[in-house]
């Protein structure tokens, strides 16, 4: 159904920093990537952005972050601090 409530767990911005950036570095190219940041936006949102690159391609890392905050914004309810 369309209108079925979201089972999310509620999650902070540091662990959610830490999970991201692990995830991002199992991606082929993404390995170097030494910082992600989690922006809070409306109410129970967010957004993950590449801090440093470190030797990762930009658009890779880019590419590979934003498929893992669209899994991540399925799963956690952003709790800010």
């Amino acid at each position: 159904m369309l209108n079925e409530p979201k089972n999310r767990v509620a999650i902070d911005r540091a662990t959610l920093a830490r999970i991201s950036l692990e995830q991002v570095r199992l991606w082929p190219g993404c390995e170097t990537v030494v910082s992600v940041g989690v922006l809070a936006g409306q109410p129970d949102r967010f957004e993950l952005k590449v801090i440093e690159y470190g030797a990762a391609q930009k658009k890779v890392a880019d590419r590979a972050l934003r498929a893992i905050q669209r899994e991540k914004l399925r799963a956690y309810l952003f709790k800010p601090e």
